[in-house]
């Protein structure tokens, strides 16, 4: 797909290559085009079902949301109210339960596609949950599938990106910008959920992001208009992942899986993640406990109100791959400033 550029450059980033970021060959600028290319979705309607285990790729299942679009409206301030309930719903990814329907939700806009994302939120005693839904007309589940190279005999990563989701809560007060734009120093909890690497397994990757004056190794250098130079970083919690790498050698066939699921560990393992696919929508359900006791998280209580922000591709800005199956897939950035409040009442 070819992308051309917008009058307005949002931002450039050195390559991604260091410690504690993906390594998928970062570009060093991006813009977002002036042409729309695309048409936003319908807002989902119908519950989710099981997940499919085909893999799509640009050339076999096109998809709208393969390129940026104009920005629909201003980002907003919008508040999400989390509802006490005294039967805490499962996390299956298809919202069956009485509690989602009968809960009021909000409608808040990805950032790169623009797309429609509705949220609705509940909690008990012990933990807060969320239900997320969105469009997408055909499901990413596999991840860089390795590909057998017959000439040279070796596998090679495919262009295969698998969906993703992810929520970034600040930890840093309600008056920062969590954007990277032109960001202003802030750290973020962020809840990285995947559809290969963690959706089986029924966790979301719990990480922290932080932007701040401080360079170091395993940062990325932001030169933003307002602050200066800024250095961001984003780091894996304590723990093991949802997912374990696989290599082969020698030859297992002409397309095998790169990631395996595992049972996370540790404070990586914070929250409970599981989503389904159908009828062009993803359905998402996330759980986590208000206080899990670990400094890397962000802590809820009863009457407090805490910022965030949402999106349907990783926040690392980098710039559309044409190769891949999804062109966006690092493309990510929280659009609207979103506030969680959690009533005094404690739940049943």
């Amino acid at each position: 797909m070819r992308l051309r550029a917008r009058s307005i450059t949002v931002v450039l980033l050195a390559a991604l290559g260091a410690a504690g970021f993906q390594s998928e060959g970062a570009r060093t600028t991006r813009e977002r085009p002036a042409e729309p290319g695309l048409a936003e979705a319908a807002p989902p309607t119908q519950p989710a079902s099981p997940l499919p285990q085909a893999s799509s790729t640009t050339s076999e299942t096109p998809d709208r949301f393969q390129g940026y679009v104009p920005v629909k409206r201003p980002p907003q301030e919008i508040t999400l109210v989390s509802h006490p309930t005294a039967v805490a719903p499962v996390i299956d990814g298809r919202a069956e339960e009485p509690v989602w329907k009968s809960v009021p939700g909000i409608t808040t806009l990805d950032y790169s596609s623009q797309r429609a994302i509705t949220l609705k939120s509940v909690f008990t005693r012990e933990e807060v949950f969320f239900l997320v839904t969105f469009p997408k007309d055909v499901p990413s589940v596999t991840h860089k599938t390795w590909t057998w190279d017959p000439k040279e005999q070796v596998y090679r990563e495919g262009p295969d990106r698998e969906d993703v989701f992810l929520f970034k809560w600040s930890m840093s007060g309600n008056d920062v910008r969590l954007d990277l734009r032109d960001p202003e120093p802030h750290r973020g909890d962020i809840w990285f959920w995947k559809a290969r690497r963690t959706n089986p397994s029924g966790y979301a990757d719990d990480k922290w992001q932080s932007v701040t004056t401080t360079p170091g190794r395993d940062a990325v250098k932001i030169q933003t208009s307002r602050n200066g130079a800024l250095y961001l970083r984003r780091v894996a919690d304590a723990g093991t992942a949802a997912w374990e790498e696989k290599f082969f050698f020698r030859y297992q066939g002409d397309k095998v899986e790169k990631y395996v699921p595992q049972q996370p560990q540790g404070s990586r393992a914070d929250v409970r993640a599981k989503g389904t696919w159908a009828n062009g929508q993803w359905t998402i359900e996330f759980a986590r406990k208000l206080r899990t006791g670990h400094d890397d998280d962000v802590a809820f209580a009863p009457g407090g109100v805490y910022l965030f922000g949402v999106a349907c591709y990783a926040i690392a800005y980098d710039t559309p791959h044409p190769e891949w199956s999804q062109a966006m897939y690092r493309t990510g950035d929280v659009f609207d400033r979103l506030l969680l409040s959690i009533p005094r009442s404690a739940g049943r």
